[in-house]
């Protein structure tokens, strides 16, 4: 893993920080964004989490999202993310997103620090792991924005079934899914049951395009959560792939 990954050319009101894991016995990037008036003022804005996708890092997709930061009055952190780093290196990324670094931003940026102040979204993996860590913490997030989000990693699907698969078959799917012998931890679905009281107070957004191989993994979400009575918006983007830029 590469721990630091400086951006060639950072976007206006964005910068480059670092900060020593304790959990990775590392220093570890992040890229924050600030919005105008931050450095003459006094205060405290909302925050937002994104996670990156696949092989990706803190500063992947910090171009592709700027628009988005531009756009909201708020404090925009990326850190450096990915879950294949938890699987593959055996490093606790979860937990050094819930217990090290927003606890840092807090800390050093004037940011709302109730719950309502703050958000996560993702893009792929990013976004699947955006999804799981929201449902998990109703505590932390107000909002979970997932865009193109990989489940299938936590469907229970050792041989990913749903990637790439008709979006037909998405019913079949969710309900053999439902009877699958998985601890809660190992299916999002008996994931999202367990904490659907929590989740209807949340803002929950997915986002997919219709041409992306992970169409089926959100269809089959998006069947769950319209099961469960659980509000959310669903837009899938017609000629969008699996693209980022796409579906922003």
């Amino acid at each position: 893993m590469e721990y630091i990954n400086t951006p060639a050319v950072l976007p206006g009101n964005m910068q480059h920080h670092t900060f020593f894991c304790e959990l990775y016995g590392h220093e570890l990037g992040y890229n924050i964004y600030l919005p105008d008036g931050y450095e003459n003022g006094a205060e405290r804005y909302p925050v937002f989490y994104h996670l990156h996708g696949w092989t990706g890092n803190e500063s992947s997709e910090i171009h592709t999202m700027y628009p988005v930061c531009c756009a909201r009055n708020a404090i925009t952190v990326f850190p450096n993310s990915s879950p294949v780093i938890e699987d593959r290196e055996n490093l606790p990324v979860e937990d050094m997103l819930i217990q090290e670094l927003i606890p840092l931003i807090d800390s050093q940026y004037r940011t709302q620090t109730s719950r309502e102040g703050r958000g996560i979204s993702g893009f792929s993996m990013g976004g699947g792991a955006a999804m799981v860590y929201g449902i998990k913490h109703p505590e932390l997030f107000s909002s979970v924005t997932a865009f193109a989000g990989t489940y299938h990693h936590y469907f229970y699907y050792k041989d990913f079934r749903t990637v790439g698969a008709p979006t037909e078959k998405a019913a079949e799917f969710y309900h053999d899914l439902l009877n699958a012998d998985a601890p809660v931890e190992k299916n999002i679905l008996k994931l999202v049951a367990q904490q659907a009281d929590a989740m209807r107070k949340m803002q929950i957004s997915l986002h997919i395009g219709a041409k992306d191989v992970l169409y089926c993994d959100n269809e089959i979400l998006r069947l769950h959560l319209e099961k469960m009575g659980i509000p959310h918006e669903y837009r899938a983007y017609e000629s969008a792939e699996h693209n980022l830029s796409a579906i922003l």
